[in-house]
């Protein structure tokens, strides 16, 4: 039944490499194009392996089972090779469902015929047995379904040939190579196969098309392992190309289209099979102007805007030149982005912006104004409480003298919150040109207007006659210092038998430093992060307050280009801190020389 026949031991061996490729698409099967090339492997295989049986069978039954087995694969793998070019080129919205069993109907009723052939012989016409140098090879004449077969299995392989041409010339250079290689393995095979139907072969009837698929293991291969097939795709290329949201055109030297991505031929209203080739000019009749304007230009990038009110559009146009290994000039990208909504909402902010800023200039005029009505009444309660107390005061009851005293704290409270306020909501004035400011002379005009509180709390106030000087402006600079020195105080602690209040200063390169420091309650870790936000306060026990005071500092520093923190640890006190840019430093005297 089996015979020794040489010419299978090439095909078993060719059958290695084979089943190697198939196990690399195997570990990538996640990609698509790897599961087609893997079905691609495993048919070349069963049909290298079916003919190498069908060589080693001596008797003519034997020899037909293989034969039908091996037309399995024969007329499966040009399908498969084709879709596997189609998703590696980055065509997978071609592959459906619909369109593989279309591709497969011819093939599956050649089969068909191939399995009945002995009711009608329209595959082979004839069969039999041949003896060449000793060995039993089949003999046969063809049928009409063989040619027609043969001829569409011949154009499915064209097809994707033509696919890889194409792709191959405009493909980037690093993809070339291993297009190239893709392009051989199809040569191998239809030369096999035309040089046996034509009975071309040196040993007769012995079919050369199985050995091309060993042959074609080669540049596989290569493009496997040297290239990394489905690492580096084409399709990826492509896939960018066409899922660009911009638009993207190309042109040649001669401002003729030569490819457009879907998001260009709907923004341009392009056919995108036949505007290839065409020029711009033509294709876009109803923008002479614009066509002139950029006809010369190789590389710019500009503003572009058509229509008007609701249907107005703007676009961001930038052209890229593309120039060849010498740098000659072949052609130029045009990409252009929508960026009406961007532009839209640039206009909605500024509109927003100018609407803002009348409404905060109404708001402060409505703040100056409720402020001065408010501290018109308040400074007359202040002044009649004590004119109370001064000329009534022995004819008014303890109880009256205490509802008097409420009085008085209740509205010098209140004065001191509007004042806040005010100085809170005057903060967006801080501006303009900084000056160098003595720093020595702002901290003690800040100190001065807590001398009565230090002095009744026993405070003794360490400040050092040499503070380093800073840019800013000395009006707020004395509130930040104001601020700090008050919450000192307040928060000294009433039980404190030393309480001390130290200044400090100190140039740290481009800034300058400044710290108060107190040996007071000091503040909880968890209490620290919220201690700069507005009306946070803490210790509420120790003293009264609206809680603005570190906000207004925190503000003004960082106006003037600072920074603002804390260090402190409960029942040792805190480190206010806060840093300024440092003035500049003057020149050194310049040394005598000597005459």
């Amino acid at each position: 039944m089996f015979q020794a026949n040489p010419y299978a031991i090439p095909l078993f061996i060719g059958l290695i490499p084979v089943l190697s490729f198939a196990l690399v698409a195997w570990r990538q099967r996640a990609n698509q194009s790897a599961r087609f090339f893997l079905l691609y492997a495993l048919a070349s295989a069963a049909f290298m392996f079916t003919y190498a049986m069908e060589l080693l069978s001596a008797r003519l039954p034997l020899m037909m089972l293989w034969l039908k087995l091996e037309y399995v694969s024969v007329l499966s793998v040009p399908v498969i090779w084709l879709l596997f070019i189609l998703s590696y080129f980055g065509y997978d919205d071609w592959i459906t469902r619909r369109r593989i069993l279309l591709l497969s109907l011819v093939p599956a009723v050649h089969l068909l015929l191939v399995w009945t052939n002995e009711y009608h012989g329209l595959n082979w016409r004839t069969t039999g047995t041949q003896v060449v140098n000793s060995m039993v090879l089949f003999d046969r004449t063809y049928g009409a379904a063989l040619y027609i077969g043969t001829v569409y299995l011949y154009l499915i392989a064209l097809a994707a040939t033509i696919i890889t041409v194409i792709s191959f010339m405009r493909a980037p250079e690093r993809y070339r190579g291993q297009i190239a290689l893709l392009l051989l393995p199809v040569g191998f095979i239809w030369s096999g196969n035309v040089l046996t139907l034509l009975d071309l072969t040196l040993v007769p009837k012995l079919d050369l098309t199985p050995f091309g698929y060993a042959l074609a293991a080669i540049p596989m291969a290569w493009s496997l392992f040297h290239y990394h097939l489905f690492d580096l795709m084409p399709a990826a290329h492509r896939q960018v190309f066409k899922g660009m949201s911009d638009a993207v055109i190309v042109m040649d030297a001669q401002d003729r289209l030569i490819e457009a991505n879907p998001a260009a031929t709907q923004l341009l209203r392009l056919n995108s099979t036949k505007a290839i080739g065409r020029p711009l000019a033509e294709l876009l009749p109803d923008t002479p102007e614009l066509i002139e304007r950029f006809r010369s230009v190789t590389e710019t990038r500009a503003d572009l805007h058509f229509g008007e009110g609701d249907n107005a559009r703007a676009f961001d146009l930038n052209i890229s030149p593309l120039r060849d290994k010498q740098g000659l000039l072949t052609g130029r990208v045009v990409v252009l982005r929508d960026v009406s909504h961007l532009k839209r909402a640039e206009a909605l902010i500024r509109q927003y912006a100018v609407e803002l800023e009348e409404r905060n200039s109404q708001l402060d005029a409505f703040g100056h104004t409720i402020a001065h009505d408010l501290k018109a009444p308040l400074s007359a309660v202040i002044g009649y409480s004590d004119m109370l107390m001064m000329f009534e005061g022995e004819w008014l009851s303890p109880q009256a003298k205490d509802y008097v005293r409420n009085i008085q704290q209740s509205a010098q409270k209140m004065e001191r919150m509007v004042t806040e306020l005010l100085q809170f909501a005057s903060l967006h004035d801080i501006g303009g040109v900084v000056t160098q400011v003595d720093m020595n002379q702002v901290v003690k005009a800040a100190s001065e207007r807590f001398k009565i509180d230090i002095e009744r709390r026993c405070v003794r106030l360490d400040i050092p006659p040499d503070l380093p000087p800073a840019l800013g402006h000395a009006q707020w600079l004395e509130e930040v210092f104001a601020n700090l020195i008050s919450n000192a105080v307040k928060y000294i602690g009433k039980d404190n038998h030393s309480p001390c209040i130290a200044v400090r200063g100190s140039r740290q390169g481009a800034f300058v430093r400044y710290e108060v420091q107190d040996n007071g309650l000091g503040i909880e870790p968890e209490n620290q992060k919220q201690l700069f936000e507005m009306f946070a306060r803490f210790h509420k026990g120790e003293a009264s307050g609206l809680g603005l005071g570190l906000s207004i500092v925190l503000q003004i520093v960082k106006r003037l280009g600072g920074r603002v923190g804390v260090d402190s640890e409960p029942g040792k006190g805190s480190t206010f801190w806060f840093t300024l840019p440092a003035a500049p430093q003057p020149d050194p005297a310049p040394l005598p020389v000597a005459v």
